[in-house]
């Protein structure tokens, strides 16, 4: 006879050390697959949240954090994901934190190889479908709550897996256990007892039992309908208590009718993801083969992600929990191919070489991702190492802040609020960050603002700017200007947005660098202070607008080339910066040469 394993299948000698091969490769493209540099602009306020809550044992309520809150409440209901973050950081820096971001990865990858060969999947196939799950999971690899949210859903299906096949208590404890520190770190968790009903009800589903993997008989309804209420009962064991609920709810209201929504907030037909209909196209055809061979395809994980596939059609920021939930469909999917013929080709070595490749080359992928083409990533380069991505956060302009004498409020947009926070506070507060569900009407208010020249001034007096940080907005609005003859008819030009958002009557520019500029006020007390910092004739985000302005007055030529040398010597390694010196020097030899206007 031949020996049978825990799960049914045939044992074979020849397959633990494919078994090693295979477990180790997806290790190392999982922790690659992680270890990128820090890019998320949100980790920065929890990571300050967290610091808040460590120095004042409590939650931070009112906000404490925005100047523009004005005593607004807030429910932190991801405040031990904070602690935790901040905790990390206090132990490690930076790197703690890099280095929390790869075990997060690790412990998914874990529970999801364990799961699936607890369920009988075969070796080759799990290698696959893991492959395929980690890289449609890999875009939210940020540090934030999203994150654990993924290791929790892991975790959770897991659990009720091994509550189907056994009958012990423990995993029913352990669900629970989880669902409370889950709601107190993400409101992600509130798919909990939703996805909790849906795979105890599938078990009384055809298909769903009869087997000894999955247990002799159906889950009892005592349980279908208990465990998810007791579920809700232990969500309730949070600050927020009730409150927790309506986050979803606040969150698409903070969003509605506000322009520039960002796009992972769109549903899926709005901003489609290649990647996320290859994934589901092959999952599609691996139930069509396990349905053709088994006649047999398994209820309870299907509706499972089925739930899941109704979140993410909402929002494609979704898309990273139905890869980790269609995983155990195709487990369970994998595991009845197994059953039926276990001698198919994919015992064979060729197709052992198949994950093992597939994860080497998704290494590849991750530290050297083409720029353009269908492999391109649509998110972007995640630049594999530890510390700050570059050219993302305003490091250089914030270290200027910190210079500038008796600086008041100070505006910013949005993505750079946590990262102010994070560097200077307390004492500073600031304009505005990612939170976007604190204050919807301010959202509402700011954006009809920076379409209202009257209104826009309107709302910098009410808040008292004195100074603003801002990132590049290269796009161009018409803007009429007074004639420049008394009696002429007004001119229409287009400037860049921040152009005439900080007009140079209000505002003078006093940094730049290849990430961000800084505006100060022209209030009384700071000519001097001006006069020293003030880059007259460089509009870094208009380089355009800047040479041609050069190019026809020799003296302003040398004017602007003077200032861009300045921002040199302070930055050598500005590149914007070095880009007009070169021009402005071709453009200064053709004056040389020819007097005439270039």
């Amino acid at each position: 006879m031949t020996p049978q394993g825990e799960t049914g299948l045939p044992a074979h000698r020849d397959d633990e050390p494919w078994k090693v091969r295979i477990f180790a490769v997806l290790l190392a493209f999982t922790a690659v697959a992680a270890a990128f540099k820090i890019r998320a602009y949100d980790v920065f306020w929890h990571l300050t949240a967290g610091h808040w809550i460590l120095q004042h044992r409590a939650l931070p309520d009112p906000d404490p954090f925005r100047f523009t809150a004005q005593g607004a409440p807030w429910v932190d209901h991801e405040w031990l994901f904070q602690v935790g973050l901040a905790m990390v950081e206090n132990l490690g820096g930076l790197t703690g934190l890099w280095v929390l971001r790869i075990g997060l990865a690790l412990g998914l990858a874990l529970i999801l190889w364990s799961a699936a060969r607890r369920a009988g999947a075969p070796e080759v196939g799990t290698g696959m479908a893991l492959f395929v799950t980690l890289l449609g999971a890999r875009p939210r690899f940020f540090l934030r709550p999203e994150f654990p949210t993924l290791v929790a859903l892991a975790l959770l299906l897991w659990l009720l897996a091994e509550f189907r096949r056994g009958r012990q208590r423990w995993p029913v404890a352990l669900v629970l256990l989880l669902t409370f520190l889950w709601a107190n770190s993400h409101p992600g968790s509130l798919m909990a007892p939703v996805l909790c009903g849906a795979f105890l009800v599938g078990t009384h589903l055809p298909g769903g039992w009869g087997t000894p993997r999955r247990g002799p008989s159906p889950i009892p309804w005592r349980w279908v309908f208990g465990l998810p209420i007791a579920m809700l009962l232990a969500m309730l064991l949070n600050p927020a208590g009730w409150r927790l609920f309506a986050v979803p709810v606040e969150i698409s209201g903070a969003l509605e009718n506000v322009p520039g929504v960002n796009p992972e907030w769109l549903p899926v037909w709005k901003a489609p993801q290649p990647f996320l209909f290859i994934g589901l196209a092959l999952l599609a055809l691996l139930l069509v083969q396990t349905y053709r061979c088994t006649h047999r395809i398994d209820p309870a994980t299907g509706l499972v992600t089925l739930a899941l596939m109704a979140l993410t059609s909402t929002s494609m920021r979704h898309q990273a929990p139905l890869f980790v939930g269609a995983f155990f469909l195709a487990s369970e999917s994998l595991a009845e191919l197994a059953t039926f013929d276990w001698r198919a080709p994919i015992r064979s070595t060729r197709a052992r070489l198949l994950p093992v490749l597939a994860c080497l080359l998704g290494m590849a992928w991750c530290i050297w991702p083409p720029t353009r083409g269908p492999l391109a990533p649509r998110q972007g380069r995640y630049n594999v190492g530890w510390g700050l991505e570059p050219g993302r956060f305003p490091e250089q302009s914030v270290d200027f802040i910190e210079q500038v004498p008796e600086l008041g409020n100070l505006y910013n947009n949005v993505a750079f609020g946590g990262y102010l926070l994070w560097r200077l506070f307390p004492p500073r507060q600031i304009f505005n960050d990612g939170r976007n569900e604190l204050n919807p009407d301010f959202l509402r208010e700011l954006a009809a603002a920076r379409k209202d020249s009257q209104a826009w001034n309107a709302l910098l007096d009410r808040y008292e700017i004195d100074g603003a940080l801002v990132r590049y907005d290269r796009r161009r609005r018409p803007v009429l200007e007074p004639p420049l003859i008394a009696g002429g008819e007004p001119r229409l030009v287009h400037l860049t947005s921040n152009a005439v958002l900080f007009t140079p009557d209000r505002f003078a520019l006093v940094h730049w660098d290849d990430v961000a500029m800084v505006f100060l006020s022209r209030r009384p007390g700071r000519a001097q202070l001006l006069d020293r910092l003030e880059y007259r004739y460089v509009n870094p985000e208009d380089p355009e607008a800047t040479l041609k302005a050069a190019g026809t007055d020799p003296e302003r030529l040398k004017l602007t080339l003077l200032e861009v040398e300045r921002r040199l010597r302070d930055d050598p390694d500005c590149r914007l910066a070095a880009s007009l010196q070169l021009e402005l020097t071709e453009l200064a030899e053709r004056w040389d040469t020819d007097p005439s206007p270039p």
